[in-house]
């Protein structure tokens, strides 16, 4: 569902409950007027047909009982009173049905008014309070069960309308919260796995020498230049997991971190850039060219420390050079590094900027654990960024920053 608001105008469907009530209220009256007014009109009329019926058929009989009046009495014309009672001579029947008609015209006017006013009722309910309140309700027990996946509809501009877009406004700030706090624990529900999954292989290695050592060393079974290789190697592996350690602190202080962007030059940005280039890269050629120019609002380490990442990044599988491109675009800055290496496996452009992805190659560097293209992404999302992985004529990676004022 969604909240609408129609092009046009809809007089009847857009009048507040107020106005709406008013006239429902108007349209009971006259009903009430018109019902009223036709059937004692009608129950009138029955009376008189019954007593019609009965003045011709003894109209003789009563003739004789009749009281001339003089003319003196009447003002110029005799005129014939029938002094006798014609109800007299009604069947039981007609009778009943005489006093009958007689109370229902008593009766039509509050039978009619409360007929009119619980229809009135049923019918404003029907169409101004029914579907809005099932709308509301239905959000409301929506958003309790934490389902804020929906869009809340009523197209009217009344009362109803307006709490309707209220609580769209509601369950949009909710489900951006929610969504919010939902990517952060995902993204650490990914991180942690990744790392267990990462802590397996050396913990299992190091459970078989451990338990190898165990066996077989208090029994003298195996050299002394045996024991020294078997705790090298788990030296290393030690190394490994103090390593593994410590990244993952770093990983999470880095989720938490608040930037603080600050005014700057491109100019003076792109002499760091170079700088960081010179130093890490100083067995390799490397090619960096930029565009623009100006004041640039932007948290410069934590931009410097991306580019670290993608430079250092790039030299571990360029074969003769890397290209960098700095430009300023639309209070965007975007960096961008390639290498002349073997590029992104499939696999690797859906994956590379994911906590602990390696690939084979890396599998064999114990000091690689998979994390820098994850801190550029989080540092470039957390900048009002983006990172972009993709294939030129080898890797190519683009980290993308908003340098607009705050």
């Amino acid at each position: 569902m969604e909240v609408k608001k129609a092009d046009k105008i809809h007089p009847f469907r857009d009048l507040s409950l107020k106005w709406s009530f008013a006239l429902y209220a108007a349209a009971c009256v006259i009903a009430v007027l018109i019902i009223s007014i036709s059937l004692t009109g009608l129950f009138t009329w029955l009376q008189n047909c019954i007593a019609r019926q009965y003045d011709e058929m003894y109209r003789d009989e009563l003739a004789k009982q009749a009281y001339f009046a003089s003319e003196e009495e009447v003002q110029g014309k005799s005129l014939l009173i029938l002094t006798g009672d014609i109800r007299q001579r009604f069947s039981v029947k007609d009778s009943i049905l005489f006093d009958l008609y007689g109370i229902l015209n008593i009766l039509v006017v509050p039978v009619t008014s409360v007929i009119c006013i619980i229809a009135t009722g049923v019918i404003f309910y029907m169409r101004k309070l029914k579907r809005p309140l099932a709308i509301l309700d239905s959000a409301s027990a929506r958003i309790a069960e934490g389902d804020l996946d929906f869009n809340v509809e009523y197209d009217s501009r009344n009362e109803f309308g307006r709490l309707a877009a209220s609580f769209e406004k509601m369950r949009r700030s909710l489900y951006e919260a929610n969504r919010e706090m939902w990517q952060m624990m995902e993204a650490r529900r990914r991180l942690n796995s990744a790392f267990a999954h990462d802590l397996r292989t050396p913990l299992t290695v190091l459970r078989g020498y451990c338990d190898f050592l165990l066996k077989y060393a208090p029994e003298g079974k195996i050299s002394n230049k045996k024991t020294i290789a078997t705790l090298s190697t788990m030296d290393v592996y030690l190394k490994r997991l103090e390593g593994y350690t410590a990244t993952m602190s770093s990983l999470q202080k880095l989720e938490e971190i608040e930037l603080s962007p600050k005014e700057t030059s491109f100019d003076s940005l792109c002499e760091e850039l170079k700088n960081v280039s010179a130093m890490l890269a100083s067995e390799i050629k490397t090619d960096f060219h930029s565009s623009g120019s100006g004041v640039l609002y932007a948290d410069l380490p934590a931009v410097l420390q991306t580019y670290e990442n993608l430079v250092s990044n790039a030299i571990r599988y360029a074969k003769n050079e890397i290209k960098v491109q700095c430009k300023v675009n639309d209070s965007v800055l975007s960096i961008t590094v390639e290498d002349d290496g073997p590029g992104f496996t499939s696999e690797a452009l859906k994956k590379a900027a994911e906590p602990y992805f390696r690939t084979e190659k890396d599998m064999t560097d114990i000091a690689h654990f998979g994390i820098g293209l994850y801190i550029c992404r989080l540092l470039c999302e957390k900048h009002g960024g983006r990172l972009t992985i993709e294939n030129a004529e080898g890797a190519k990676v683009t980290a993308c920053f908003d340098i607009s004022p705050k």
